[in-house]
């Protein structure tokens, strides 16, 4: 019976860790998603870095990669439908861990890995994270920019 237990407490505290991490996984697609299209196309080096952060960062590991590129697609696409509804829409999403500063700085490292990934980081990426730390009450240099 104890092992029962234990894999039914296991399983609840994965989902609760879920639960809890929601926000900050929407906020980094949402985030990773405008700053990939910023400069016009989306190329293969941004989504091979999207798919090192989600293995890399123990926040992200605990959702289906899937769901996660799933949320990616789905705010690039409206970026490119409604680029002015779908950027006040992500910045609405990111500014939610402007109090969980371990969260925002992370984003902030996911996005600037991903403009930093085809080796041309422009000053319209970086003006992007700029505007991501503003809405987060980041200081953009203690992100590394």
């Amino acid at each position: 019976m104890s092992g029962f237990f234990q894999q039914a407490r296991t399983a609840l505290s994965q989902e609760l860790q879920k639960f809890r991490n929601r926000s900050f996984l929407e906020a980094t697609m949402a985030a990773s998603a405008l700053v990939a299209s910023v400069d016009g196309e989306i190329n293969i080096a941004e989504l091979s870095m999207l798919d090192q952060a989600l293995e890399a960062i123990n926040e992200l590991k605990i959702y289906d990669p899937h769901v996660a590129i799933d949320l990616y697609r789905e705010h690039a696409e409206a970026l490119t439908a409604d680029p002015g509804a779908a950027r006040e829409k992500i910045l609405r999403l990111v500014r939610k861990l402007s109090d969980d500063k371990h969260a925002a700085r992370l984003l902030i490292k996911v996005c600037v890995a991903i403009g930093k990934s085809d080796d041309d980081f422009t000053e319209s990426e970086k003006a992007t994270i700029d505007q991501l730390c503003a809405n987060m009450g980041l200081d953009p240099a203690e992100t590394g920019l």
